[in-house]
Protein backbone atom coordinates (compact mmCIF):
# COMPACT_ATOMS: atom_id res chain seq x y z
CA UNK A 1 0.00 0.00 0.00
CA UNK A 2 1.23 3.34 -0.76
CA UNK A 3 0.52 6.44 1.15
CA UNK A 4 0.22 10.26 0.20
CA UNK A 5 2.79 11.99 2.56
CA UNK A 6 1.12 15.35 3.77
CA UNK A 7 3.98 17.53 5.45
CA UNK A 8 2.67 19.88 7.88
CA UNK A 9 6.05 21.40 9.01
CA UNK A 10 9.00 21.17 6.82
CA UNK A 11 12.08 21.87 8.98
CA UNK A 12 12.52 18.66 10.32
CA UNK A 13 15.81 17.84 10.97
CA UNK A 14 15.14 14.00 10.40
CA UNK A 15 13.55 14.21 6.87
CA UNK A 16 15.90 11.46 4.94
CA UNK A 17 15.81 8.93 8.33
CA UNK A 18 11.98 9.48 7.88
CA UNK A 19 12.59 9.13 4.07
CA UNK A 20 14.70 6.06 4.38
CA UNK A 21 12.39 4.42 7.23
CA UNK A 22 9.10 5.03 5.26
CA UNK A 23 10.06 4.68 1.56
CA UNK A 24 7.75 1.35 0.79
CA UNK A 25 5.05 3.35 2.02
CA UNK A 26 5.98 6.46 0.37
CA UNK A 27 3.55 7.73 -2.86
CA UNK A 28 2.97 11.14 -3.38
CA UNK A 29 4.43 14.32 -1.40
CA UNK A 30 2.36 16.76 -0.82
CA UNK A 31 3.74 20.28 1.45
CA UNK A 32 1.11 22.25 2.96
CA UNK A 33 1.67 24.11 6.33
CA UNK A 34 -1.45 25.46 6.04
CA UNK A 35 -4.09 22.76 7.79
CA UNK A 36 -5.91 22.66 4.57
CA UNK A 37 -4.99 19.47 3.10
CA UNK A 38 -6.85 16.37 4.13
CA UNK A 39 -6.72 13.17 1.72
CA UNK A 40 -7.45 9.57 2.29
CA UNK A 41 -4.48 6.85 1.85
CA UNK A 42 -2.40 9.31 3.56
CA UNK A 43 0.55 9.52 6.08
CA UNK A 44 0.26 12.95 7.69
CA UNK A 45 3.77 14.24 9.06
CA UNK A 46 3.25 16.73 11.73
CA UNK A 47 4.75 18.44 14.73
CA UNK A 48 3.69 20.68 18.20
CA UNK A 49 0.20 19.03 17.88
CA UNK A 50 -0.79 20.94 21.15
CA UNK A 51 -0.85 24.37 19.44
CA UNK A 52 -2.16 23.52 16.03
CA UNK A 53 -5.66 23.88 14.82
CA UNK A 54 -8.12 21.33 16.12
CA UNK A 55 -10.83 20.98 13.54
CA UNK A 56 -7.85 20.09 11.04
CA UNK A 57 -7.23 16.61 12.40
CA UNK A 58 -10.89 15.97 12.89
CA UNK A 59 -11.13 15.73 9.34
CA UNK A 60 -9.12 12.78 9.31
CA UNK A 61 -11.14 10.85 11.13
CA UNK A 62 -13.20 7.98 9.28
CA UNK A 63 -10.35 7.66 6.38
CA UNK A 64 -7.78 5.50 5.93
CA UNK A 65 -5.09 8.04 7.67
CA UNK A 66 -2.13 7.68 9.69
CA UNK A 67 -0.32 10.01 11.68
CA UNK A 68 3.77 10.67 12.40
CA UNK A 69 3.84 12.38 15.68
CA UNK A 70 8.00 14.60 15.50
CA UNK A 71 9.39 16.78 17.57
CA UNK A 72 7.64 15.75 20.54
CA UNK A 73 10.17 15.12 22.88
CA UNK A 74 8.63 17.41 25.52
CA UNK A 75 5.68 15.28 25.63
CA UNK A 76 3.73 18.47 25.30
CA UNK A 77 0.34 16.77 24.21
CA UNK A 78 -1.83 17.08 21.77
CA UNK A 79 -2.51 13.62 21.95
CA UNK A 80 -6.44 13.51 21.90
CA UNK A 81 -5.89 14.37 18.13
CA UNK A 82 -4.29 10.88 17.59
CA UNK A 83 -8.08 9.21 17.63
CA UNK A 84 -8.63 10.48 14.32
CA UNK A 85 -6.42 8.06 13.15
CA UNK A 86 -6.36 4.58 11.77
CA UNK A 87 -2.37 4.62 13.31
CA UNK A 88 0.02 6.75 14.99
CA UNK A 89 4.25 6.92 14.57
CA UNK A 90 5.58 8.59 17.17
CA UNK A 91 9.71 9.34 17.89
CA UNK A 92 10.81 10.38 21.42
CA UNK A 93 9.43 7.18 23.45
CA UNK A 94 6.63 6.76 26.41
CA UNK A 95 5.76 3.88 28.22
CA UNK A 96 2.51 6.14 28.35
CA UNK A 97 1.27 5.36 24.76
CA UNK A 98 -0.36 2.19 23.99
CA UNK A 99 1.78 0.53 22.06
CA UNK A 100 -0.78 -1.82 19.91
CA UNK A 101 -2.02 1.91 18.33
CA UNK A 102 0.98 3.62 18.73
CA UNK A 103 4.34 2.97 16.79
CA UNK A 104 7.44 4.30 18.71
CA UNK A 105 10.33 5.19 16.77
CA UNK A 106 14.00 6.03 16.82
CA UNK A 107 14.74 9.86 16.47
CA UNK A 108 17.20 9.01 13.61
CA UNK A 109 19.72 10.66 12.07
CA UNK A 110 19.73 14.41 10.81
CA UNK A 111 20.62 15.12 7.54
CA UNK A 112 22.06 13.01 4.06
CA UNK A 113 24.46 10.23 5.41
CA UNK A 114 25.73 8.42 2.70
CA UNK A 115 24.82 4.68 3.44
CA UNK A 116 27.74 2.94 2.90
CA UNK A 117 30.16 0.12 4.46
CA UNK A 118 32.82 2.18 6.84
CA UNK A 119 36.17 2.20 5.34
CA UNK A 120 38.35 1.96 8.62
CA UNK A 121 37.33 -0.61 11.47
CA UNK A 122 37.92 -0.28 14.60
CA UNK A 123 41.69 -0.53 15.44
CA UNK A 124 42.69 1.76 12.56
CA UNK A 125 40.68 4.47 13.59
CA UNK A 126 42.29 7.87 15.13
CA UNK A 127 40.61 8.52 17.78
CA UNK A 128 39.33 6.14 20.86
CA UNK A 129 36.36 8.49 20.88
CA UNK A 130 34.96 11.80 19.56
CA UNK A 131 32.40 14.38 20.78
CA UNK A 132 31.19 17.61 18.36
CA UNK A 133 28.70 19.86 20.30
CA UNK A 134 27.11 22.07 23.13
CA UNK A 135 28.80 20.76 26.44
CA UNK A 136 27.49 22.92 29.19
CA UNK A 137 23.89 21.14 29.32
CA UNK A 138 22.24 18.08 30.58
CA UNK A 139 24.31 15.55 31.91
CA UNK A 140 27.11 16.72 29.46
CA UNK A 141 29.59 18.60 32.06
CA UNK A 142 30.00 15.33 33.88
CA UNK A 143 30.74 13.45 30.68
CA UNK A 144 33.55 15.39 29.48
CA UNK A 145 35.01 15.41 32.87
CA UNK A 146 34.71 11.51 33.18
CA UNK A 147 36.51 11.55 29.74
CA UNK A 148 38.62 13.76 28.73
CA UNK A 149 41.79 12.27 30.41
CA UNK A 150 41.17 9.38 28.66
CA UNK A 151 43.08 9.66 24.72
CA UNK A 152 43.64 9.90 21.65
CA UNK A 153 40.04 11.81 21.31
CA UNK A 154 38.58 14.35 19.01
CA UNK A 155 36.87 17.19 21.11
CA UNK A 156 35.31 20.18 19.65
CA UNK A 157 32.77 22.22 21.98
CA UNK A 158 30.03 24.55 20.18
CA UNK A 159 28.87 26.65 23.15
CA UNK A 160 32.22 27.90 24.29
CA UNK A 161 33.35 30.35 21.27
CA UNK A 162 36.18 28.16 20.11
CA UNK A 163 35.39 28.76 16.38
CA UNK A 164 32.99 27.93 13.18
CA UNK A 165 31.46 24.68 13.49
CA UNK A 166 31.66 21.47 11.25
CA UNK A 167 29.99 21.28 8.11
CA UNK A 168 27.84 18.28 7.66
CA UNK A 169 30.65 15.65 5.36
CA UNK A 170 33.52 17.07 8.13
CA UNK A 171 31.41 16.35 11.25
CA UNK A 172 30.65 12.46 9.44
CA UNK A 173 33.99 12.43 8.90
CA UNK A 174 34.86 12.64 12.42
CA UNK A 175 32.54 10.12 13.23
CA UNK A 176 33.81 8.04 10.86
CA UNK A 177 37.57 8.49 12.33
CA UNK A 178 35.92 7.39 15.93
CA UNK A 179 35.63 3.75 17.33
CA UNK A 180 33.44 5.49 20.17
CA UNK A 181 30.97 8.45 20.51
CA UNK A 182 29.58 9.20 23.70
CA UNK A 183 25.80 9.98 23.48
CA UNK A 184 24.56 12.29 26.20
CA UNK A 185 21.25 13.20 26.48
CA UNK A 186 19.54 16.05 23.94
CA UNK A 187 17.84 19.26 25.27
CA UNK A 188 15.25 17.58 27.98
CA UNK A 189 15.19 13.58 26.38
CA UNK A 190 17.63 10.89 26.60
CA UNK A 191 16.99 10.27 22.34
CA UNK A 192 19.00 12.29 20.36
CA UNK A 193 20.40 12.77 16.54
CA UNK A 194 23.92 11.70 17.62
CA UNK A 195 23.26 8.02 18.93
CA UNK A 196 22.25 7.41 15.39
CA UNK A 197 24.74 9.29 13.04
CA UNK A 198 27.18 7.16 14.65
CA UNK A 199 25.94 4.20 13.84
CA UNK A 200 25.31 5.34 10.56
CA UNK A 201 29.54 5.99 10.60
CA UNK A 202 29.91 2.68 11.86
CA UNK A 203 31.23 4.15 15.21
CA UNK A 204 29.66 2.69 18.73
CA UNK A 205 27.62 5.27 20.95
CA UNK A 206 27.94 5.27 24.05
CA UNK A 207 24.34 5.75 25.95
CA UNK A 208 23.15 7.11 29.37
CA UNK A 209 20.74 4.90 31.76
CA UNK A 210 19.06 5.47 34.93
CA UNK A 211 17.93 3.68 37.75
CA UNK A 212 14.84 2.03 37.06
CA UNK A 213 14.37 3.70 33.38
CA UNK A 214 16.39 2.03 30.72
CA UNK A 215 14.94 4.26 27.79
CA UNK A 216 17.16 2.75 24.86
CA UNK A 217 16.36 -1.14 25.34
CA UNK A 218 12.22 0.25 25.85
CA UNK A 219 12.80 1.79 22.57
CA UNK A 220 15.14 -0.64 20.72
CA UNK A 221 14.75 -4.18 22.43
CA UNK A 222 17.53 -6.27 23.10
CA UNK A 223 20.55 -4.39 21.92
CA UNK A 224 24.46 -4.30 21.60
CA UNK A 225 25.54 -0.53 22.79
CA UNK A 226 27.12 0.14 25.91
CA UNK A 227 25.53 1.72 28.19
CA UNK A 228 26.15 2.92 31.65
CA UNK A 229 24.11 4.76 34.17
CA UNK A 230 26.63 7.48 34.73
CA UNK A 231 30.03 8.30 32.56
CA UNK A 232 32.76 7.67 35.15
CA UNK A 233 31.38 3.70 34.68
CA UNK A 234 31.84 4.51 31.02
CA UNK A 235 35.20 6.00 31.22
CA UNK A 236 36.47 2.83 33.08
CA UNK A 237 35.09 0.89 30.23
CA UNK A 238 36.59 2.87 27.74
CA UNK A 239 40.21 2.39 29.64
CA UNK A 240 39.32 -0.76 29.99
CA UNK A 241 38.90 -1.81 25.92
CA UNK A 242 41.08 0.71 24.41
CA UNK A 243 44.17 -1.70 24.19
CA UNK A 244 41.76 -4.72 23.11
CA UNK A 245 42.09 -5.18 19.97
CA UNK A 246 40.28 -8.15 19.44
CA UNK A 247 37.27 -6.86 21.68
CA UNK A 248 37.28 -3.72 19.77
CA UNK A 249 36.75 -5.02 16.34
CA UNK A 250 34.02 -7.59 17.59
CA UNK A 251 31.95 -4.82 19.17
CA UNK A 252 31.99 -2.81 16.18
CA UNK A 253 30.94 -5.35 13.97
CA UNK A 254 28.19 -6.69 16.34
CA UNK A 255 27.12 -3.15 16.80
CA UNK A 256 27.14 -2.43 13.23
CA UNK A 257 25.04 -6.03 11.79
CA UNK A 258 22.74 -4.55 15.14
CA UNK A 259 21.80 -1.64 13.43
CA UNK A 260 21.67 -2.92 9.41
CA UNK A 261 19.08 -5.56 10.94
CA UNK A 262 17.37 -3.07 13.07
CA UNK A 263 16.47 -0.86 10.24
CA UNK A 264 15.24 -3.33 8.52
CA UNK A 265 13.16 -5.25 10.74
CA UNK A 266 11.63 -1.45 11.60
CA UNK A 267 10.78 -0.43 8.04
CA UNK A 268 8.69 -4.27 8.15
CA UNK A 269 7.07 -3.62 11.05
CA UNK A 270 5.94 -0.27 9.84
CA UNK A 271 4.33 -1.74 6.74
CA UNK A 272 2.60 -4.49 8.77
CA UNK A 273 1.28 -1.91 11.44
CA UNK A 274 -0.14 0.23 8.20
CA UNK A 275 -1.42 -2.74 6.31
CA UNK A 276 -3.52 -4.29 9.40
CA UNK A 277 -4.33 -1.51 11.82
CA UNK A 278 -4.96 -2.30 15.32
CA UNK A 279 -8.17 -0.76 15.39
CA UNK A 280 -10.56 0.45 18.08
CA UNK A 281 -10.65 -2.69 19.83
CA UNK A 282 -7.26 -2.36 20.93
CA UNK A 283 -8.00 0.40 23.86
CA UNK A 284 -7.06 4.33 23.14
CA UNK A 285 -4.02 5.67 22.06
CA UNK A 286 -2.95 6.70 25.20
CA UNK A 287 -2.94 5.45 28.47
CA UNK A 288 -5.00 6.85 31.88
CA UNK A 289 -1.78 7.69 33.54
CA UNK A 290 -1.26 10.62 31.10
CA UNK A 291 -4.09 12.43 33.04
CA UNK A 292 -2.55 12.52 36.11
CA UNK A 293 -1.43 15.74 37.70
CA UNK A 294 2.12 16.55 36.81
CA UNK A 295 2.61 13.51 34.89
CA UNK A 296 4.97 15.50 31.69
CA UNK A 297 7.36 16.67 34.76
CA UNK A 298 7.54 12.68 35.81
CA UNK A 299 7.86 11.99 32.42
CA UNK A 300 10.47 14.49 31.88
CA UNK A 301 12.43 13.62 35.35
CA UNK A 302 13.09 10.24 34.07
CA UNK A 303 15.16 11.24 32.00
CA UNK A 304 17.41 13.29 34.26
CA UNK A 305 20.58 12.37 35.80
CA UNK A 306 20.46 14.77 39.31
CA UNK A 307 23.12 16.79 38.32
CA UNK A 308 21.42 17.20 34.85
CA UNK A 309 18.10 18.08 36.74
CA UNK A 310 19.50 20.59 38.86
CA UNK A 311 20.84 22.45 35.78
CA UNK A 312 17.57 22.17 34.24
CA UNK A 313 15.67 23.47 37.53
CA UNK A 314 18.09 26.47 37.24
CA UNK A 315 17.37 26.99 33.80
CA UNK A 316 13.57 27.27 34.10
CA UNK A 317 13.71 29.38 37.10
CA UNK A 318 16.04 31.71 34.80
CA UNK A 319 13.05 31.92 32.52
CA UNK A 320 10.87 32.34 34.95
CA UNK A 321 12.50 35.40 36.09
CA UNK A 322 13.17 36.75 32.52
CA UNK A 323 9.82 36.24 30.89
CA UNK A 324 7.92 35.35 33.49
CA UNK A 325 6.61 31.43 31.75
CA UNK A 326 8.44 28.48 31.42
CA UNK A 327 9.41 27.57 27.87
CA UNK A 328 7.01 25.46 25.31
CA UNK A 329 7.61 24.21 22.73
CA UNK A 330 4.89 25.28 19.57
CA UNK A 331 7.14 24.82 16.46
CA UNK A 332 8.80 28.67 14.24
Amino acid sequence: MKLTFIWQYSKFEARDWIADLFRPLAGEQVYDENYRIVLDNSLLIDAFLHGRPREYYRMFRGKNAFLLHLNDETYEGGYDHYDNFRGVFRSYWSGIFNPRRVMQIPLGYSGRFEHRPSELNAVRRPYLWSFLGAAAKSSRPEMLKALLPITPQFVKITDQGTGASFGTQEYQRILRDSIFVPSPMGNVNLDCFRTYEALECGAIPILEKHIGFDYFTNLLGSHPLPTFTNWNQAARFLTTIKNDQTALISLQNECSAWWARYKKSLTESISKFVAAPPGEDAGSFVRWTRSVPGSQAVELMRHHSMPALVRRLNLQLQRLRAGGKLRRTFGT
